[in-house]
């Protein structure tokens, strides 16, 4: 089919001053605002050291706080003070839990610490510990610092790639940047 030479310019000039009109439109204030940055928290895990039938640690507790690491791991320990009935439940103290492996939002552990994960059984030996990342916590970890002999940490990505690393690790390399869904701590 032939289109008549009288129609294709003016449609033409009709199109481009379409364009023009759509590209000078004005653009909202709104679309040009930065996403909102996340309140600090700071959250902490408590983990049984004899794995389940998955494999895992048992996890005992877990909680964040927007005031500190000690506070977190006071709430995943389930401290409350002043409880209905005249006290805080009966649980064993955040001072006998273990300081394992510290998760740390930027490389060369700078950004703050965004995760903290506590041993109930001492520190790291050649079994050691099974963590899980919160998933909003897996897309945000790219430097790690163990503690209390956990010396070497086997990653697991949000792909399934795996390797082994030693720690402290201050960049976890490309595939494990922002990608840490699981980890196994322990002493090598």
């Amino acid at each position: 089919m032939r289109i008549p030479r009288g129609i294709v310019a003016p449609t033409a000039a009709a199109c481009l001053a379409l364009v023009g009109v759509v590209a000078a439109a004005p653009v909202r204030s709104g679309a040009l605002r930065p996403l909102p940055v996340p309140d600090v928290q700071y959250c902490a895990a408590v983990l049984g050291h004899v794995p389940g039938a998955d494999g895992r640690s048992p996890l005992l507790g877990r909680a964040c706080s927007p005031d500190s690491r000690a506070d977190a791991l006071a709430r995943s320990e389930g401290v409350t003070e002043g409880a209905a009935g005249g006290g805080a439940r009966a649980v064993a103290k955040p001072a006998d839990r273990t300081l394992l492996l510290e998760e740390y939002k930027d490389v060369d552990y700078g950004g703050g610490v965004i995760y903290s994960f506590y041993g109930d059984a001492g520190g790291c030996d050649a079994t050691g510990y099974h963590l899980v990342n919160y998933f909003e916590v897996a897309l945000s970890v790219s430097s790690m610092k163990g503690y209390h002999d956990c010396n070497t940490v086997h990653l697991t990505s949000t792909l399934g790639k795996e390797a082994t690393l030693g720690l402290p690790a201050g960049y976890l390399g490309p595939d494990f940047n922002d990608a840490v869904r699981e980890l196994q701590v322990f002493h090598n």
